[in-house]
């Protein structure tokens, strides 16, 4: 076995696919740092601003009436107004670097919303307001803010705050980015058999240096994410590795962004292998790195452009890939809303990856699928 991974690194230095790899990882990550300073990102009051404009177009669907306590207007276009009015304060606290009463006006705000679930006519304007889970999870962080007695606001272009951002973001891609670092990860010893031949190990053990050498080029991508942002560290400091993220497991609950960091490369590691032995899979069956691809592509967009398969197949490894959307609750906001949680992902694509290693297993060892 150590002679196989040996061979195998010897083959793998000098493929430039790797360095290519490596590169993109170093230009996404630069990539993200220039959007969040183009788009503003993390800027609360340009946020806010934007709150304001949905909260002045929700109430644009009301006749104008009187908001006052014993006015005419319904419960709902009174709550609606006082929304607008603590959004306004919001704006108001961050114009004048007033964090404690941001948090507070931000609670007040989250106790507000969640008086108008229960009033009559909120389906009609449910749409541009916060979700239930996410005001929720807005709750306890401005609950745990002013308990803690916070008076600061994160910066991402701090170290841990940028991390997080990233990690947040990067379920989306991080399928995708596998799928093509692995999708040709046996094709060149289908397409040049004399190569396999040459090798003085057994093609078990070759295959099984081939995902280690592929496992441990997904864990430099990952670290090699750590060392990018480095230089945020540097030049803005470290960040609150403690400030609270909100996730769904099952219900609303916080998280320290070191935590979610981590849960975050845990996952990807988990679903890195997942990709790999797929890929594998679909190399022996498949023997063209396009059409890899293409069913690699098919299987992760189906539950994105059809959400209704998650509901009716909520036990589909693939609904899964995209950890941040399960983080979030995403399939409780579905027309038809499935619980499913990463706890419950883990377990199916843990599932998956057993099942796989026996296909793999058998068929490189019974002969039943030829090597070229």
């Amino acid at each position: 076995m150590l002679r196989a991974l040996k061979v195998g690194l010897v083959i793998e230095r000098a493929n430039r696919k790797n360095l290519v790899v490596l590169v993109a990882v170093v230009i996404i990550v630069f990539g993200f740092m220039f959007y969040i300073n183009a788009q503003a990102i993390g800027n609360q009051i340009v946020e806010k601003k934007g709150d304001y404009y949905s909260a002045q177009a929700i109430l644009s669907k009301f006749q104008v009436k009187d908001a006052l306590e014993t006015g005419d207007g319904s419960d709902l276009y009174k709550n609606l107004v006082k929304q607008k009015s603590h959004i306004a304060l919001q704006i108001a606290a961050l114009t004048m670097d007033k964090q404690s009463m941001y948090y507070e006006t931000s609670l007040q705000l989250a106790e507000l919303r969640q008086e108008a679930f229960e009033l009559e006519g909120y389906e009609n304007v449910a749409e541009l307001l916060p979700s239930k889970l996410q005001n929720s999870m807005d709750y306890l962080y401005f609950k745990r803010m002013i308990d803690e007695g916070k008076d600061t606001i994160s910066d991402l272009f701090q170290y841990m705050p940028f991390l997080l951002f990233f990690f947040v973001h990067v379920g989306a891609g991080w399928y995708i980015f596998i799928s093509f670092h692995t999708s040709s990860i046996l094709l060149d010893d289908f397409e040049h058999a004399s190569i396999i031949q040459g090798f003085p190990v057994r093609f078990d053990h070759y295959i099984l240096s081939k995902c280690i050498i592929a496992f441990l080029s997904i864990v430099t991508s990952i670290l090699l994410i750590f060392i990018c942002a480095i230089p945020l560290w540097i030049i803005n400091g470290l960040g609150n590795p403690l400030e609270p993220v909100g996730i769904y497991v099952g219900k609303a609950t916080l998280i320290s962004t070191s935590q979610y960091i981590a849960m975050s490369v845990g996952y990807m590691m988990v679903i890195s292998i997942f990709v790999m032995l797929l890929s594998i899979i679909l190399n022996v069956l498949l023997k063209n790195m396009y059409l890899t691809l293409f069913v690699h592509f098919i299987l992760f967009f189906l539950p994105m452009i059809f959400p209704s398969l998650i509901s009716l197949i909520p036990y589909n490894p693939f609904n899964f890939m995209n950890f941040n959307d399960i983080l979030r609750g995403f399939p409780l906001d579905l027309a038809k809303p499935v619980d499913i949680t990463m706890s419950l992902g883990l377990i199916m694509i843990c599932i998956s990856i057993i099942l796989m290693l026996f296909v793999i297993k058998t068929f490189f060892t019974t002969g039943k699928i030829c090597r070229a």
